[in-house]
């Protein structure tokens, strides 16, 4: 065979391979390399994620994460140390994502300032203000509740309202068992 038929062969086959290492497939769904992102939730910003984080890491490496705003942002940023081509608007854009389809939830009437901050990705006196307010009022039944308080980003707490776990602190403790009295207790003999 001719060497430039056999040069024209081998550039289709690795046309071919890098062809289908990364493809978008009728479905919408996005192929890289093995990698599906048919796992990752339909919501805003999918598309970014799909695009810069499928082309470096199994899609596994993401979905099992469950991390906070801030986390995700940390992540993101070290993404970039390492070369990932990341633009401020794109940087956003896959926090919230990331934050929201892969975030950590919180039992937001239990935990402490410090988890409240790093869920919402707020400043410390924020996240006090929160705690405050939730020991003085009681135990929040909404993140609506937590948007309302003065001072709160309520975008940031509507943007993570998916992490907001409110469950915890609504019910009241049960209630400790009646103490026995040993005289009362009859011990059966041998």
């Amino acid at each position: 065979m001719p060497a430039a038929i056999r040069l024209l062969l081998l550039a289709s086959c690795v046309l071919a391979v890098v062809a289908t290492m990364r493809a978008e497939r009728p479905d919408g769904r996005v192929q890289t390399a093995g990698k599906t992102a048919t796992a990752f939730p339909d919501l805003p910003g999918r598309d970014v994620a799909v695009r810069i984080c499928l082309d470096c890491h199994p899609t596994s490496d993401i979905t099992n994460r469950r991390e906070s705003r801030f986390k995700w942002a940390v992540i993101v940023e070290e993404m970039i140390g390492e070369g990932a081509k990341i633009n401020d608007k794109d940087f956003e854009t896959l926090t919230v994502y990331l934050s929201v389809a892969f975030g950590r939830k919180v039992k937001v009437n239990e935990v402490t300032a410090k988890v409240i901050a790093e869920t919402l990705d707020i400043a410390a006196e924020d996240a006090d203000r929160i705690v405050k307010r939730r020991n003085e009022r009681g135990p929040f039944k909404s993140w609506q509740e937590i948007a309302a308080i003065p001072g709160i980003d309520a975008k940031r707490v509507e943007e993570q309202r998916a992490n907001l776990d409110f469950t915890a602190g609504l019910h009241p403790a049960p209630l400790a068992p009646e103490p026995v009295s040993l005289d009362a207790v009859s011990v059966p003999r041998r």
